[in-house]
């Protein structure tokens, strides 16, 4: 068939469509079903702006793969290439472990496109290497930071020995035939044009932390990288925006999901309820339309004094237990700082490292490797964080979403653990942050973790409220110590 006349192609670009093979009212449909904004937060706020996920020339549009098959059917004609094939001698040297042969065996049979999504520790990393590697085809890989694009180089050389990598950033195009691999910033791709032809040397690209794909400017990329197989890979595929659709019509449906961490009834999960009558902690600051500002919440809540004297008798009370490598996380830099004045005024000879952005590698993981207390951002822990020896969590500011943060400190196997994984979970008294804590116990609970601050466990929805309306307890600033670490 001609491929000029061919009403439907997929192509490098997507799948094509000739307008004239559709009705007026159908490319109508098209552009409005493929135009698309991201939900609202609050009831009185304007969505997002609207953007495109289409692209057309005078006689075709070019539609998300995954759409068009299923919207328009199976093209006429195909015109993706597989891709230069791997050296003879690469060779993937890896030991997977069962459940994960299972899972790359799912996405091959699912034609080898779609999203793996598991949570942290499972080992989505090495499972996308044995993906290429049982692909055969050079590859790229697309990530949205650069430890994650160092991280990755790791565990390429080490799963593939003698592999030769690429790298895909700012001026940098390393893309040629002399290079089995290619690690691209998502950034970049976004942002420079490349020929059409870029790209065709790869038959497979993996698309790490895929979930960041739906916003409206990373997924531009996925209009300029389209191999023949794609794998995104998510711990948390679903976002709150309504836009996990964007990244799925054009990579495809989870072939495996694991919504839920397998059962770890070991785990213990110490419920910390804090409140204060200092209005500057408790009164709830709104706008003009009665919308509670999160942001200036969350500045009273980590500025709190009180409050963080109470952190600081907690580590205090965890540090005495030199099995403990403990990772503090909040959404805030400077209160990390205030955190570790309160650690090094109270232990003596205590090792403090960082995990946030901005660090340079050698620094962060150094840091990561002796520290018994890394003090971190949610956004560097909530990706490619693999530091194995971590086995306690302090949630020092509120969160959601925590999932993928909880997998930090759960990566050594239970056979092989010396002491039972904790999570301090501090539950503030307003509201929003009530309702979060709702969210993360029910998380907890699917998980089988051990709560304990909730009193008896009742099975019954109104002795579950009930528990949660005990009284908030206030631990005094008195609580902070003094240790002396040995020498």
């Amino acid at each position: 068939m001609n491929l000029q006349t061919c009403p439907r192609v997929l192509t490098h670009l997507g799948y094509a469509i000739r307008k004239d093979s559709l009705k007026p009212d159908e490319c109508i449909k098209l552009r409005k079903d493929l135009t698309v904004a991201p939900k609202s937060a609050g009831r009185f706020m304007k969505e997002g702006e609207p953007f495109s996920l289409y692209k057309e020339s005078s006689s075709r549009f070019y539609v998300p793969r995954m759409w068009g098959l299923a919207t328009y059917g199976e093209p006429l004609e195909n015109i993706l290439v597989d891709g230069d094939p791997l050296r003879k001698d690469l060779e993937f040297i890896g030991k997977p472990y069962d459940y994960q042969v299972a899972i790359v065996n799912q996405f091959t049979l699912a034609g080898a496109n779609g999203l793996i999504c598991v949570p942290c520790g499972r080992g989505k990393t090495f499972m996308a290497i044995q993906c290429a590697a049982r692909i055969g085809r050079r590859f790229m890989v697309i990530v949205d930071k650069e430890f994650l694009l160092q991280q990755w180089s790791g565990e390429l050389k080490a799963l593939m020995p003698g592999i030769r990598i690429g790298v895909l950033q700012e001026s940098k195009k390393e893309i040629g035939p002399e290079y089995d691999c290619c690690i691209a910033m998502i950034q970049t791709l976004v942002r420079r044009d490349f020929a059409e032809t870029d790209f065709r040397g790869f038959g497979f690209a993996i698309f790490d932390e895929c979930h960041h794909l739906g916003a409206s400017n990373f997924s531009q990329a996925l209009t300029k990288v389209q191999t023949k197989k794609m794998l995104g890979l998510s711990a948390t595929p679903t976002r709150d925006d309504g836009l996990t659709k964007v990244f799925e019509w054009f990579l495809g449906k989870p072939v495996y999901w694991e919504k839920t961490r397998e059962a770890d009834p070991d785990v213990i999960v110490r419920k910390i309820p804090f409140n204060t009558d200092d209005p500057a902690y408790s009164e709830v600051p709104t706008d003009a339309r009665g919308e509670t500002v999160l942001a200036r919440l969350l500045t009273q809540v980590v500025s709190c004094e009180a409050r963080n004297e109470m952190i600081d008798g907690l580590l205090c009370d965890l540090v005495k237990d030199k099995k403990r490598r403990i990772l503090l996380l909040s959404e805030r830099k400077a209160h990390l700082e205030r955190i570790e004045q309160g650690l090094r005024k109270n232990v003596k000879g205590i090792t403090i490292g960082y995990y946030v952005g901005g660090m340079k590698e050698e620094v962060r993981e150094e840091g990561a490797r002796t520290a018994q207390v890394l003090l971190g951002t949610y956004a560097m822990a909530s990706e490619a964080m693999n530091i194995k020896t971590l086995n306690t969590m302090v949630m020092a500011s509120p969160r959601k979403k925590i999932e993928q943060s909880t997998g930090r400190i759960l990566r050594v196997r239970k056979d092989e653990r010396e002491v039972v994984p904790m999570i301090i979970d501090i539950v503030d008294s307003h509201d929003v942050y009530k309702n979060q804590w709702m969210k993360r116990r029910t998380y907890y609970r699917k998980c089988a973790y051990k709560i304990e601050g909730e009193g008896k466990a009742k099975a019954d929805a109104d002795a579950d409220a009930e528990a949660e309306a005990e009284a908030v307890v206030v631990i005094p600033a008195k609580a902070a110590c003094l240790i002396q670490e040995d020498d």
